[in-house]
């Protein structure tokens, strides 16, 4: 007993001394840059002004003014006079097209028998209409349809009734309307559990289009029961709709480099997800996020307290897809020197509340690049810094190096490293056409997701301070990166790959170890070959960092080590993988395998296929012009190639034989496109002019 009290008192007088109390390790405690320009960075940087933004922008889901299409939006305008007042003299709104697009007006829906009472105001709430209804004015009976299949509108017998759904309005919309109904009301909602007031931001489309009222699931069981009770409903439904022509626009900036020659980091948002959604995740918390960005890094370049860096970082808040795409058509110049796309799509989900992350997606392997390294390394570093130790004597929990906001969580770092993932402007610059790696960096899941609940309560400070700093210091790192820097960044991807290649063989090795003697050759065969995919990949990875320093013989040297390095990866993981099958040969009683190459295979091992100039002068959606016409004379279809973007991309460089394409895309996707008809789309790409052998 006396022991044990001594032990007691001089673990308590340890908790109490302040330097052991801070004597803990972290993994991941590192940075591609210094603590200083980090810190700087963090302490510039606020969450809480890009929350202002957000409740500046998108306060709550409402109808756009006719004003905002006859002129420049309201959400450019903001942009624009912001980056004005941090100093960008020169940000203004590039006008790359025009469009179209449906707009509401105004829309009420009165139940005028057997009570008088209004259901429906587009006033209240914009998202009550759906995206594609007519101008409809008139009197009806609402009836019930369910789920809305075809057996349920046949029964309920809906010519010229409104008919009611639970289920998504789109489809049962074009079903009713053919059976004779006047209208749709649904009160569908993705996740009515989570949330008995979201309202999807859904719309109707065809030639025979009519109006669809969105109601709330809370509303709409109310409705649902009346009708199932054998209540007859009468409603007047009046909707004023229009279809607008406005300027695609898109508002950029720029911070210059020091040499104006020199290659361009660009960060994207996208600013405007069609005109009639607002959304505060999705995207005015990434559009909010980067006039963040640019606001930080400008003032600390502009005051002296960073170094300018080399090259320049161009910002750009496009409507999705329809405004990056014509900017690459129209910027070829600009891509041509670009090294990277970093792309913040809804990046401030308050992800406890949520149950979410935020997620990096990293390019595919057709586009290669140290960018998913540099931009991952923030990301561990963020999530080692900003998580509560036990610092015992300091009264409460403690992170490292905390990115906190004021109004914002004290919650730790929720985040993944995933796979690709397009849908998003990333995308364009990730085409085959344009050539610029891209990744994207998102809050997912959110349970708000394209609904009327997409509002700004459900967005973090904190959590959009972190995003901040995570795209501001990859930016960085990138943007002033030499030829020492340019090593630090090599050695990083050169550890990861290490990682990834046993990652892989650890899956492969798993599901070997399973396997009937059916699955026994191709789950060993399967193995090896994405073994050889990775390394593929890690060593255009690895080789990609030489963009950053081109005449450094040092650096040309290291990665030469590096590629090295992979390939002892490659013979000891090929090695395991053998003694794995030897293992498991002996267990299900058959000889060991050997492993061949086919004639076929053998004969694909040869052809390294190259991207032409013809790719990137054609430019953004360069496959588009491949014909239908080539594809039949050379009897492959789309179908055969599910994977065609990515079989185009990987021929980038020409340092992969179409045998490697086959290996790189089994390796990253389960929908496997056979070896016939890579070979064959390879020809079809040949003849088109756009690879060569």
């Amino acid at each position: 007993m006396k022991n044990l009290k001594q032990t007691i008192a001089l673990l308590l007088m340890l908790a109490a001394t302040p330097a052991v109390a801070q004597e803990y390790t972290t993994p991941f405690n590192h940075s591609l840059m210094t603590e200083h320009i980090y810190d700087l960075i963090v302490g510039e940087s606020s969450g809480d002004r890009a929350y202002q933004y957000i409740l500046d922008i998108a306060p709550y889901e409402r109808d756009r003014a006719h004003e905002d299409y006859a002129g420049l939006f309201m959400e450019s305008r903001y942009v624009v006079d912001k980056l004005k007042s941090y100093g960008f003299a020169d940000a203004t709104t590039e006008i790359v097209g025009e469009s179209s697009s449906w707009d509401g007006v105004s829309a009420e829906v009165w139940e005028v028998s057997p009570n008088l009472s209004k259901l429906a105001d587009y006033r209240d709430l914009a998202a009550v209409l759906a995206q594609g209804s007519k101008p409809t004015h008139l009197t009806a009976d609402l009836v019930w349809v369910g789920r809305g299949s075809q057996s349920e509108i046949d029964a309920a017998g809906v010519e010229g009734k409104i008919v009611v759904t639970e289920a998504s309005p789109s489809r049962v919309h074009n079903l009713a309307v053919r059976a004779g109904a006047v209208g749709v009301i649904s009160y569908y909602s993705p996740r009515p559990l989570v949330d008995p007031l979201q309202i999807p931001n859904n719309s109707i489309s065809g030639a025979n289009a009519t109006f669809c009222i969105n109601l709330t699931p809370r509303d709409g069981y109310a409705l649902r029961d009346r009708l199932m009770g054998g209540e007859k409903i009468t409603v007047k439904v009046d909707i004023e709709s229009t279809t607008e022509r406005s300027n695609i626009e898109v508002p950029t900036c720029l911070i210059k480099g020091t040499d104006e020659n020199a290659e361009e980091i660009i960060l994207c948002a996208h600013l405007f997800e069609g005109y009639v959604k607002l959304g505060a995740n999705d995207n005015t918390s990434g559009s909010a996020a980067l006039i963040e960005v640019a606001r930080t890094l400008n003032h600390l370049i502009e005051s002296g307290q960073l170094p300018r860096p080399k090259r320049s970082i161009r910002f750009l808040w496009v409507p999705e897809f329809s405004g990056s795409m014509p900017w690459a058509a129209q910027n070829k110049e600009i891509l041509s020197r670009a090294l990277c796309n970093i792309n913040l799509d809804m990046v401030g989900l308050w992800l406890s509340k949520s149950e979410s992350y935020y997620c990096m997606h990293r390019t595919t392997m057709g586009n290669p690049h140290y960018l998913n390294d540099v931009a991952e390394s923030f990301f561990h570093y963020v999530g080692a810094t900003n998580k509560g130790f036990v610092a015992t004597g300091v009264g409460r929990p403690n992170a490292l190096k905390p990115i906190y906001s004021v109004t914002g969580s004290h919650d730790p770092f929720y985040y993944a490293i995933n796979a690709h993932y397009g849908s998003s402007d990333h995308e364009v610059f990730n085409d085959w056409g344009v050539q610029v790696p891209g990744v994207i960096m998102i809050t997912w899941p959110d349970n708000y997701y394209h609904t009327s609940g997409d509002r700004p309560e459900i967005c973090d400070p904190t959590q959009l301070h972190r995003a901040i700093v995570i795209a501001a210091a990859t930016a960085y790192t990138i943007a002033e990166s030499g030829d020492q820097d340019a090593v630090k960044i090599a050695s990083e991807v050169a550890a990861n790959s290490a990682k990834r290649m046993s990652i892989k063989m650890k899956q492969d090795l798993a599901a070997l170890a399973e396997a009937s003697a059916g699955e026994f050759a191709a789950l060993y065969r399967a193995a090896r070959f994405n073994q050889d995919a990775l390394r593929q990949n890690e060593v255009a990875t690895i080789n990609s960092v030489a963009e950053l320093a081109p005449a450094s013989k040092v650096l040309a040297d290291y990665l030469a080590s590096l590629t090295e390095s992979v390939d002892a990866a490659l013979a000891a993981n090929s090695k395991s993988i053998d003694a794995a099958m030897r293992a498991k040969a002996a267990e299900l009683g058959v000889a060991p395998l050997k492993l061949t190459l086919t004639a076929d295979e053998k004969a694909a091992s040869k052809i390294y296929p190259k991207a032409t100039a013809k790719v990137t002068e054609y430019g953004y959606g360069v496959l588009n012009s491949v014909s239908a016409d080539l594809m039949t004379k050379h009897g492959v279809s789309r179908a055969d190639v599910r994977n065609s973007a990515e079989i185009a991309k990987l021929t980038s460089g020409g340092m992969n034989s179409i045998l490697d394409i086959k290996k790189m895309l089994d390796a990253q996707f389960p929908n496997e496109d056979s070896l016939e008809a890579i070979t064959k789309y390879m020809a079809v790409l040949k003849e088109a002019g756009l690879v060569e052998y």
